[in-house]
């Protein structure tokens, strides 16, 4: 998973460059200077669509990382656990999974669960102290989005509504700034993932003893 998110970040990059390219090429369309064919194809041929698949493993991995995590709280003694194995892969699909409060919640539970100084049986574990990185991830991953959603969905929605290729158009121009921003916070959401991961993942690995 690691692997596929290094990966997967230099490619954002093209993210935005695309969304620099569209709004680029609906401005032109505009004012007249290329025609509505044009446009379409530069709609039609959208480099974000093909990066946005990475997304699907890299999803998939994470229910599997997260449900081996909470099985193993079990066997290495957490009683009253929360979130059981079954939620690693609920906890992104229950309400209101749009802001995925609840993938939060259980990595802040899945952190203090994999405290390699707590006995097994010790009924303190869910004390412990949760660094800063998972509700920065959480922060960026699930509210931020929530500033660019409407435009977002508008843009991505608008072939499907049948709408004009020129009410198009206007919202690549018009929500540009918000688009490109946005791109920006999925790379940085990325970098900060990465490094949840590999923290959580080497705590988990003291704690089970595999490391």
């Amino acid at each position: 998973m690691v692997v596929l998110l290094w990966i997967y970040l230099p490619l954002q990059i093209l993210s935005i460059f695309d969304q620099i390219r569209l709004a680029r090429q609906a401005r032109r369309f505009l004012d007249g200077t290329i025609t509505e064919q044009a446009f379409k194809d530069t709609v039609q041929v959208n480099p974000s669509s093909v990066i946005g698949l990475m997304v699907i493993p890299i999803a998939v991995l994470t229910m599997i990382w997260m449900f081996r995590m909470a099985a193993n709280l079990r066997k290495i003694g957490r009683p009253g656990q929360t979130w059981g194995p079954g939620w690693g892969i609920a906890s992104w699909f229950v309400p209101p999974c749009i802001i995925y409060a609840v993938p939060w919640l259980m990595f802040k539970e899945l952190w203090r669960g994999s405290d390699p100084d707590r006995a097994p049986g010790d009924p303190g574990w869910k004390q412990g102290d949760v660094p800063p990185v998972i509700t920065v991830w959480w922060v960026l991953y699930g509210l931020v989005p929530l500033l660019g959603f409407f435009s977002a969905a508008g843009v991505a929605g608008q072939l499907r509504s049948g709408m004009t290729m020129r009410t198009l158009a206007e919202r690549f121009r018009d929500y540009a700034t918000a688009n490109i921003v946005l791109a920006v916070v999925g790379m940085a959401t990325t970098y900060v993932y990465i490094r949840l991961v590999q923290q959580l993942s080497g705590r988990h690995m003291l704690a089970t003893r595999e490391a």
